[in-house]
C-alpha cells in the first residue's frame, strides 16, 4: 500500500549558461506544437490581471517570479532561462505523477503544507526561475486547477545540494581541486579532443575563458535541442559592415560589438548563482573582515524589498566565498570590494575553480580561418565526456564529494520518510533542482552506471514509501499497529527501478515483485522492495563509512585541515 512519494527532478530545457556568438539569435524560444502547452499558458491568462499570477503576488521567496518562460529583450534566447520546451517537458512530468499516484494518493483532496512543512503536501525550488517554473509546470501537470496554492507554499532552497541544515564543510574544497585536476589531466591526455575544444570554442562562445569541454557540450545542446544549424566561423568582411538578411543563417552584423561578460542584464541571468552550499559564516575572522568593509552591503534582519537590493546582497554572498575558496592567494579582502563596485555577471558552475578577475578574458577576435561545426565533431566530443563520465563516476574523490554534497538531501528525505511512517504526511514532496542535485544524489547512493550520471532535462528519481497491506498478529490473528518492518521504499530513475542497485539494498532480504510490462502484457519483470531500516541505518551509522568517521562535522574536518606545505 502506498504511503507516500518523494520526487526530485531536473529542471527542463534552458537557454546556455554562457554568451554564444549569435546566440541571441537562437529560437530557444520557438513553442512546440502542443495542446497541453497551451492550456497550461490560457491557465496562467487566467491567474493573472495585472501581468503576475496571483500565487507569486503574495509575499515569498518567489514573489513576482513569471510562471512561463520569458523573452529577454532583443534575443530569443535568454541566458539560463527556461525554453517552453522545457516547460512542456515538466508538465509532462507531472502528468505522469498524476497517472501514477494521483488516485493512489488521492492528489487532489491533500492539505496544502503548513508552518514548518507540517502539511501533506510540501515542495522546494532553488531561487532560479528556471527551476521555480519546472515546479510550476510539475504541479500544473499533476494537479490542474489546484496548482496555485501548492506554488504559494513552495519553500525556498538555498542551494542546489538542497543541503538545509547540513551545508558548510570545507572539505568540498579540497576534494574540488583534486577532482579538477584530474579532469584537466583526462584532457590533456587526448590533445585531439583538446584541440577539437578549443576549436569549437573559438566558434562558439563570444569570449575565451578557459578550455573547458563540459561547457562546450551545454553550448552545443543550445544548438540541437532547438534544430538550428551548427555555427561556422567567418572571416573578417571590412566592406561588409550591415546584415544581408537575405542569407539563412547569418546571424549578427559586424557592426554589432561583442558583448563582454560583465556586461550583461543582471535580469537576464535570472539570478545565476548557487549559494555555494550555504558555506558564508559572518562570525568567523573572514567574515567579519570582509563585514567590516562592505557591511552597508548586507542586513540579515531586514528582507530586501527591491530586485537591486537582493542583488547587492547576492553579490556579497558570492564574492565572501570566492574570497574563502582562494583564501591562500588574497592578503585581504579588498577583492571582494573591488568586484562589488563593478559591474556584476553571475558565472555558471563551470567556473567556479579559479579566480573571477582571471576568468575574464577580452572577446574572442574574429578567426582568420573558416571552420564550420559538424556531426563528426559533436559525435566526437560527446564519446570523450562519455568516457569521462565513466572515470567520474568511479572517482573515490569524486563520490566523498557526493556524499558530502547529497548528505543534508538524504537526511532531509529520510526524515520525511519517518514522517510518512509515523505522522501519515507528508503524502507528496517535490524538490526542484539541477543536474548538480541528482548527480550528488547519484554517487550518494553508491549507483554506478554512468548513463545514470549523465543528467537529462526534465529527469526526476522518485522514493516510494510503501507499508504492508495486511497488519495482523501472527499468534492472535487481530489487526495491530504497525512497525517499523512494515514499510518498505522503491527508488525509480527516469521509469527505471534501481532499488536493487542501491548500495544498501543489495541484500537478499529485498521484496522480489514479478510486475507485467502495462505497455506489452506478454513481459513480465522484477520490481524490488527495500526495507525502510536499511535507509535509515545507512544515514545514521554508515553514510561517512569511507571518512573513517561517524558524522558530517568529522566528515568535513577530515579534509578541511590540510595545510599548505611551500
Amino acid at each position: 500500500m502506498l504511503q507516500g512519494v518523494l520526487v526530485i527532478t531536473r529542471h527542463g530545457d534552458r537557454g546556455p549558461l554562457t554568451h554564444l556568438r549569435h546566440g541571441d539569435k537562437l529560437p530557444c524560444d520557438v513553442e512546440p506544437v502542443s495542446p497541453l502547452l497551451k492550456s497550461y499558458e490560457e491557465f496562467v491568462a487566467n491567474g493573472s490581471s495585472t501581468g503576475r499570477t496571483w500565487w507569486v503576488s503574495v509575499p515569498g521567496p518567489f514573489h513576482n517570479f513569471p510562471s512561463l518562460p520569458a523573452k529577454a529583450s532583443g534575443t530569443h534566447c535568454a541566458l539560463g532561462q527556461l525554453t517552453p520546451r522545457g516547460m512542456l517537458q515538466m508538465i509532462t512530468v507531472g502528468n505522469i505523477l498524476r497517472e501514477a499516484y494521483g488516485e493512489k494518493l488521492n492528489l487532489d483532496a491533500v492539505e496544502l503544507q503548513g508552518k514548518k512543512d507540517a502539511g501533506e503536501l510540501v515542495s522546494y525550488s532553488t531561487r532560479y526561475r528556471r527551476t521555480f517554473q519546472s515546479l510550476a509546470g510539475v504541479w500544473w501537470g499533476a494537479r490542474r486547477a489546484g496548482a496555485g496554492p501548492r506554488l504559494v507554499a513552495a519553500r525556498e532552497a538555498h542551494s542546489v545540494a538542497f543541503c538545509f541544515r547540513d551545508c558548510a564543510c570545507h572539505a568540498h574544497h579540497s576534494l574540488n581541486r583534486k577532482i579538477n585536476i584530474q579532469a584537466k589531466g583526462r584532457l590533456e591526455s587526448h590533445p585531439a579532443i583538446k584541440d577539437l575544444v578549443t576549436k569549437l570554442s573559438k566558434v562558439l562562445f563570444e569570449s575565451q575563458e578557459h578550455t573547458d569541454a563540459d561547457v562546450v557540450r551545454d553550448a552545443l545542446l543550445a544548438y540541437m535541442c532547438h534544430d538550428a544549424p551548427l555555427p561556422c566561423t567567418e572571416k573578417p568582411k571590412l566592406n561588409k559592415p550591415k546584415l544581408n538578411i537575405n542569407k539563412k543563417h547569418k546571424f549578427r552584423a559586424n557592426s554589432i560589438p561583442s558583448r563582454k561578460i560583465l556586461d550583461v542584464d543582471i535580469d537576464t541571468l535570472n539570478m545565476e548563482l548557487d549559494y555555494i552550499n550555504n558555506q558564508v559564516d559572518f562570525n568567523n575572522e573572514i567574515g567579519r573582515k570582509a563585514r567590516d568593509i562592505i557591511g552597508k552591503y548586507y542586513d540579515s534582519k531586514k528582507t530586501p524589498l527591491d530586485f537591486d537590493a537582493q542583488m547587492e546582497r547576492e553579490k556579497l554572498l558570492y564574492y565572501q566565498q570566492r574570497y574563502l575558496d582562494n583564501a591562500d592567494g588574497y592578503e585581504d579582502v579588498v577583492i571582494v570590494k573591488k568586484n562589488l563596485d563593478a559591474d556584476f555577471n553571475f558565472p555558471n558552475d563551470a567556473r567556479m575553480d579559479t579566480d573571477f578577475d582571471e576568468d575574464y578574458k577580452e572577446p574572442t577576435p574574429e578567426s582568420s580561418e573558416d571552420f564550420c561545426i559538424k556531426k563528426e565533431h559533436v559525435m566526437s566530443l560527446f564519446a570523450y565526456l562519455e568516457w569521462s563520465y565513466r572515470q567520474e563516476i568511479k572517482n573515490i574523490h569524486n563520490r566523498k564529494r557526493g556524499l558530502l554534497v547529497a548528505y543534508g538531501l538524504i537526511h532531509n528525505i529520510v526524515q520525511n520518510m519517518i514522517r510518512m511512517i509515523s505522522e501519515n504526511k507528508p503524502k507528496f514532496v517535490i524538490y526542484s533542482g539541477h543536474d548538480k542535485t541528482l548527480q550528488a544524489l547519484i554517487l550518494a547512493l553508491g549507483l554506478n552506471n554512468y548513463q545514470h550520471y549523465n543528467i537529462q532535462y526534465a529527469s526526476r528519481m522518485i522514493f516510494e514509501v510503501y507499508r504492508k497491506k495486511d497488519l495482523r498478529d501472527e499468534f492472535k490473528f487481530t489487526k495491530r499497529k504497525a512497525i517499523a518492518q512494515d514499510f518498505y521504499f522503491r527508488v525509480v530513475y527516469n521509469g527505471e527501478d534501481v532499488t536493487n542497485k542501491l548500495s544498501f539494498c543489495k541484500s537478499r532480504q529485498n521484496i522480489v515483485m514479478k510486475v507485467v510490462d502495462p505497455i506489452d502484457d506478454m513481459k513480465i519483470y522484477n520490481t524490488y522492495l527495500c526495507s525502510i531500516e536499511n535507509i535509515v541505518r545507512f544515514i545514521h551509522d554508515d553514510y561517512f563509512a569511507s571518512f573513517n568517521v561517524t558524522n558530517f562535522k568529522d566528515a568535513c574536518t577530515s579534509y578541511g585541515n590540510t595545510k599548505h606545505i611551500y
